[in-house]
């Protein structure tokens, strides 16, 4: 079980393995998963009530959906340490802190967390398997640095974020003093929304799979946000709009040289311009979407398309597993795009040399 740290505040991101461990905790604040636990379907009958905000809270009163619990004793992933939290909960998400905070402020947070929850669960169509909840809400534990696997850590597919408290101040204080956020957290909640690694990667190249695991939640990070209505912050020094764009021009960077090739760039968890692999992977995302649908068409696919598919058991099936599942959330066939445009592996593992990629139309249409 794998989580990476994206960035966030002043730190390059950073890469660390997140340990498969039992964790034990106070029974009457966490359930541990069942053994080969899964993700959930979603079942609307057993979901918290919807968010009701629309825009981000601007009110400088504590609003009802918002409770401050008790503290409580909290268990770090690996099991090494304890400490007493202060859980804010919300209408989908826990965030549990080490000291006071204002409640205007944490409703601000919550409430963009809460919101961007429910943009993962519409695109998904899924909720994380249950691993630790506080009251059925995902648990967001502020932890001392060095004490979980980088600036922030996620379970795959199931419930249960961990933030270093530096990372975790820096939003605070962004969301208080200006109204921007940090993306640490959104970021993360791609790692406990992550059901795909049976159609979309494969145990031949861990490369190829830390590229397209974590580029799900580097998309997401960005398109939940702005559905949360959540101003980002700027990363590492860059105006947020800024790295946004950056991310996705890396399709550009790629297309504008035919010698970058697929097992030079994305096949090896590279990219062909700025930052890594799982960048490229959310700029082609990012280019398909914008020209097959937007919005509509990232639910099809995430929702409806790669869930059909079938096990990919090397990387050339995992890639054909991308197109098949791409061309039909978009409702058009993209093997043009994807084969000769980019020189993707073929359903046979072979690849041509790319033209240049005026020469190769794009596909146009959607659904």
């Amino acid at each position: 079980m794998q989580s990476r740290t994206y960035g966030g505040g002043m730190n390059p991101l950073t890469r660390s393995r997140l340990l498969a461990v039992v964790v034990t905790v106070a029974a009457a604040v966490w359930a541990a998963p069942a053994a080969g636990a899964t993700a959930a379907p979603v079942s609307t009958s057993a979901m918290p009530a919807a968010v009701d905000q629309a825009t981000p809270d601007t009110s400088t009163a504590i609003p009802r959906w918002l409770h401050q619990l008790p503290p409580q004793q909290y268990t770090t992933f690996d099991g090494q340490h304890s400490f007493t939290l202060t859980p804010w909960q919300g209408q989908h998400v826990a965030v549990l802190v080490p000291d006071p905070r204002s409640g205007e402020v944490m409703a601000k947070i919550v409430g963009a967390l809460d919101r961007a929850w429910s943009y993962y669960r519409s695109t998904t169509g899924r909720v994380p398997s249950p691993n630790r909840a506080i009251n059925g809400r995902l648990p967001i534990a502020v932890v001392p640095d060095g004490d979980t696997c980088g600036a922030g850590c996620g379970w795959l597919g199931s419930t249960g974020i961990e933030i270093a408290q530096p990372y975790f101040d820096i939003l605070y204080n962004q969301v208080s003093n200006q109204g921007l956020y940090d993306q640490v957290l959104f970021y993360e909640l791609g790692r406990n929304f992550w059901f795909y690694t049976d159609q979309l990667t494969a145990p031949d190249n861990n490369a190829y799979r830390d590229a397209v695991t974590t580029g799900f939640a580097v998309l997401m990070r960005f398109q939940s946000m702005a559905a949360a209505h959540a101003p980002g912050a700027p990363f590492n020094g860059t105006p947020f709009t800024t790295f946004r764009s950056q991310v996705a021009g890396l399709i550009d960077v790629y297309e504008s040289d035919p010698t970058k090739t697929f097992g030079g760039t994305l096949g090896a968890d590279l990219s062909p311009g700025a930052y890594g692999g799982s960048d490229f992977f959310a700029s082609i995302m990012m280019w398909l979407a914008a020209r097959h649908g937007g919005q509509a068409f990232l639910s099809r696919f995430w929702r409806h398309s790669v869930p059909g598919r079938g096990t990919a058991t090397n990387t050339t099936a995992a890639v054909t597993n991308l197109v098949t599942s791409a061309s039909a959330a978009a409702c058009v066939d993209l093997s043009r795009a994807f084969y000769q445009r980019w020189g993707f592996p073929r359903p046979d593992g072979t690849t041509t040399p790319r033209p240049a990629a005026n020469t190769v139309p794009e596909p146009t249409g959607h659904c």
